[in-house]
Order: C-alpha cells, then sequence, then structure tokens
C-alpha cells in the first residue's frame, strides 16, 4: 500500500516537472508603451519570458501604431516569436481598414512569418447588433486571409478574448471557433485547467493570465502557452 502511495507521489512530481517542461511564459505590450527600446527586450528576455505579442493598432482610435516597425524589429532581436494584435475601429469599413493595416505591415517588414490577432472586447466599440459584428469580423478575417498568408498554417489570424466579452459583442457564436484563442482570464495562474469552453472553444491556444505589471523599463501583460 504504502509502495503504491510513493508511487502516485512520484508520478505526480514527474507529471509537474513535465508540465512546468513545456510551459511555455510570455508577454504582450499596447502601443502605449511607445517605441520599446532593444534594452528592454533583451532584460524581458533575460526575465525569462519566450514571446511576445505587440499591438499594431493606435488603441481604439483607428489607424496602426506609429512605433510599431520599430518595436517588432526591437524585439526580435530577442525573441524569435513576435506576433502582433489588431484593437479593431469597427465604424470603419472592415476590408478597408484591414488591407490597409496588412498591407502597410506587410510592406515595412513587421508581417513575415507571425500571427494576427482580433482583439475582441470592449462592447462599447461594436455594433449592438451581434450579427453586425459578426459579419464585421468575418469580414475582417477574410482580408487577412486574402493577404498574408506567411506564418506557414492553413490561417494567420487568432483570436484574443474572453467569454465576459464574447458573449455580449457575438452572442457567443461558435463560428469562429477553428480560429486560434488567445483567452484572457486574470486569475495570476499560468495554467489552462481553469477554462470553460464557450464560443466553440474547448481549450485556448495561449491564456493571458495577469494585466498591468511593471518591469524593465516598460508596463507588459503576462502571457502562456
Amino acid at each position: 500500500f504504502f509502495l503504491g502511495v510513493k508511487m502516485l507521489k512520484l508520478a505526480f512530481l514527474v507529471l509537474c516537472l513535465v508540465a512546468a517542461t513545456f510551459a511555455t511564459e510570455g508577454f504582450d505590450l499596447s502601443y502605449f508603451q511607445g517605441d520599446v527600446s532593444e534594452s528592454t527586450f533583451s532584460c524581458l528576455k533575460s526575465a525569462g519570458y519566450d514571446f511576445g505579442i505587440i499591438e499594431a493598432s493606435k488603441g481604439s482610435e483607428y489607424g496602426l501604431n506609429p512605433y510599431i516597425s520599430s518595436v517588432v524589429a526591437n524585439a526580435r532581436h530577442s525573441f524569435a516569436n513576435v506576433d502582433v494584435y489588431i484593437f479593431p475601429d469597427t465604424s470603419y469599413s472592415a476590408s478597408s481598414e484591414i488591407t490597409s493595416y496588412i498591407t502597410d505591415l506587410i510592406n515595412d517588414g513587421v508581417l513575415t512569418t507571425n500571427m494576427v490577432w482580433m482583439d475582441i472586447e470592449g462592447s462599447e466599440y461594436w455594433s449592438s447588433s451581434c450579427s453586425d459584428n459578426q459579419n464585421w469580423l468575418k469580414e475582417a478575417i477574410d482580408t487577412v486571409n486574402s493577404l498574408y498568408k506567411g506564418c506557414g498554417l492553413s490561417t494567420c489570424v487568432g483570436i484574443y478574448s474572453s467569454e465576459s466579452q464574447w458573449s455580449p459583442i457575438m452572442c457567443n457564436t461558435s463560428m469562429f471557433s477553428s480560429y486560434q484563442l488567445w483567452w484572457a482570464y486574470y486569475n495570476g495562474g499560468a495554467t489552462f485547467s481553469d477554462f470553460t469552453p464557450f464560443g466553440g472553444w474547448t481549450k485556448p491556444n495561449i491564456k493571458q493570465y495577469k494585466g498591468t505589471t511593471y518591469t524593465c523599463s516598460t508596463a507588459i501583460d503576462l502571457d502562456y502557452y
């Protein structure tokens, strides 16, 4: 009996070590951090982070982050995996806005082999009609897919959201569940074990588990996969 208990404890310890071995910590940072320096990214790398996601848009305003080319170039000195995210301005045509963004990001060398994440949050930035919102997002994603295929996957688009944001904005539709999910849930835990399915997703691909964290002369959110 006691041998069996010891073996179970050992097996549990091994599983924990394996999980820790494959856990990958990362960060994301917004347009509001400005032109983040190469030394800041070097500091983040030294702190144990392995990937970054940078805001390509200009907050909730229409337009690209004016620092995006510089910031991504600086980040790539320390990180092989640097994705971008877009906070859309839905007062504009999806195809027009996203065509402008993606074309410029490709031409500026920001989009090469990385992912584009669509940031879906803040019901005040969206229509009160879920069907209108679904149509806007579909048009936006279709536009990215038609212009950019550099990541080597069937689609280079992912979706950032949470159940509390997805449900009121998109009425919890599952029509986008084939896209990767970057899930926001601020419980401070780098784990997927607390995920509750929504929007047709049964598991996330990335978790943003902690908000504004000041380190290395900047402010980041903490992510994990």
